[in-house]
């Protein structure tokens, strides 16, 4: 059984700390942490609300997803500058070094995550509806969705599927839609785990070199830090 204390901080003191703050490597730890965090933020979503099946639910689950997509691609820009700085080192070769390398992710990154990060999640592109609904095809067409009367329980429902249909072409059928699909989803689901898997090794080892130190957390409030 692990000795590590479930409520934990990584610290270093205020002397320590001003010596750091000229230093470019651990600058460039500062935005990897912000990707991870908004990463992780978006896998909770994901888990939270994956098995419920209210309007509002699937907002949030396709919202989470597609927003870590574009999360996972401004991330790969930010990953490929810390080369300058740690690519002799063995946790970044290990980590990051075969993600960066990796065909698939590279394909994954010009296919898919561009124009969702360019058209769809961090720009609203005035192209895209146009472009999809020349060959729209459902067996059913609701704009929106509720399963309540607040505000935050409707759901925009087409306005998403219109997103999904714009990533996935145009297929020649539903089978063939379907394939694309669940294929792009199983590679952006192993990119956005292994990329999280390799900032935390990269940060890790880095923090430690850097001489933060891990302590128990006594209290959760940030006063207390």
């Amino acid at each position: 059984m692990s000795d590590q204390p479930k409520n934990w901080e990584i610290y270093i003191s205020k002397e320590n700390f001003e010596n750091l703050k000229s230093d470019v490597r651990f600058a460039a730890l500062i935005p990897l942490a912000r990707v991870v965090n908004a990463l992780k933020f978006c896998f909770h979503t994901l888990i939270d609300y994956g098995n419920a099946d209210t309007p509002s639910s699937q907002r949030q689950h396709i919202n989470s997803f597609l927003f870590a997509c574009g999360v996972l691609y401004e991330g790969l820009k930010i990953a490929n500058t810390l080369g300058k700085h740690f690519g002799d080192r063995d946790f970044f070769r290990n980590g990051f070094g075969q993600l960066l390398k990796s065909k698939e992710t590279k394909r994954l990154n010009d296919t898919v995550l561009n124009p969702m990060r360019n058209k769809l999640v961090f720009h609203f592109d005035e192209d895209v509806a146009p472009t999809v609904l020349k060959n729209f095809d459902l067996e059913l067409y609701a704009f929106a969705s509720s399963s309540g009367r607040r505000s935050g329980d409707v759901y925009y429902n087409l306005a998403d599927e219109v997103a999904i249909n714009f990533i996935l072409g145009e297929p020649g059928s539903k089978e063939e839609e379907l394939r694309i699909f669940s294929e792009s989803l199983e590679s952006i689901s192993i990119a956005l785990t292994e990329y999280v898997n390799a900032a935390d090794l990269l940060i890790a080892h880095v923090l430690k070199e850097m001489g933060w130190i891990g302590r128990e957390r006594k209290n959760s409030t940030p006063q207390d830090v």
